[in-house]
């Protein structure tokens, strides 16, 4: 049998026609939800107020002992194998030996610059160091030291001043009775001629005789104005008191 021959336009048609494309359906997943996390709770602890009270006893505790620490050069004085000499114990022995004495001479000292004050006697510092170089002066011509004397008898000068200003305002309130005569000094070089010594001029030495009579005259008036003065003041002593006044 004859072949069929087939036309080109069907093979064109035939290799052409597109094959059938198979349609996939695309199954969509939904994404997946995560669970919620649920934090646990934490539980917190109370907080407790602090008592004020509670506390000031620790800290008062604590501010002696600082305080004790800090201050014990003036708490304890001396020790003794290791026993401590208290400031107290040594006020106590004080107090029984010289206290009677030390409070006397305080409350005089009081009233001497109440009285000068009142009376408006005033005391200069240069005054003050005129006399403290006349001091110095007679010390240095017998070979001593101001300043070695004070510190053999515990004293210093802020003392020395402090006494000097007392005296030399109650020499200036009692200038006025305080009177030495010719005649005076004239007996008293008589009377001590020989211990003078017989080459000696009244005329070399009438100056020092002079100023000694007039502090023999105004020790003697000190005495009367204290006792005078202690007279008419109101002293009342509570603890020390002296057994004998001046």
């Amino acid at each position: 049998m004859p072949v069929k021959k087939t036309s080109k336009k069907a093979v064109a048609k035939k290799v052409i026609s597109k094959p059938a494309v198979k349609t996939v359906k695309k199954t969509v997943v939904a994404p997946k939800v995560m669970p919620k996390m649920v934090m646990p709770k934490v539980q917190t602890m109370p907080i407790k107020k602090l008592d004020s009270k509670k506390l000031i006893k620790p800290l008062i505790f604590l501010l002696i002992l600082a305080t004790v620490y800090l201050l014990k050069d003036e708490v304890i004085v001396a020790s003794v194998n290791g026993k401590p000499v208290t400031r107290w114990a040594l006020t106590r022995n004080l107090e029984k030996q010289s206290a009677s004495t030390v409070l006397e001479n305080m409350t005089l000292q009081m009233l001497v610059e109440q009285e000068l004050k009142k009376a408006g006697i005033e005391v200069t510092d240069e005054e003050m160091d005129a006399e403290i170089s006349k001091i110095e002066e007679q010390l240095a011509a017998q070979g001593q030291n101001l300043d070695d004397l004070l510190a053999a008898q515990n004293l210093t000068r802020t003392t020395v001043r402090e006494q000097l200003a007392l005296s030399k305002g109650m020499e200036k309130l009692l200038a006025g009775n305080i009177i030495v005569t010719d005649e005076e000094i004239t007996a008293y070089f008589e009377q001590n001629k020989e211990m003078m010594g017989a080459d000696v001029a009244l005329e070399d030495i009438k100056a020092d005789i002079e100023a000694q009579l007039k502090q023999e005259k105004l020790a003697t008036e000190q005495q009367k104005w204290f006792a005078e003065i202690k007279k008419n003041a109101k002293i009342n002593y509570f603890k020390f008191a002296p057994s004998v006044n001046l």
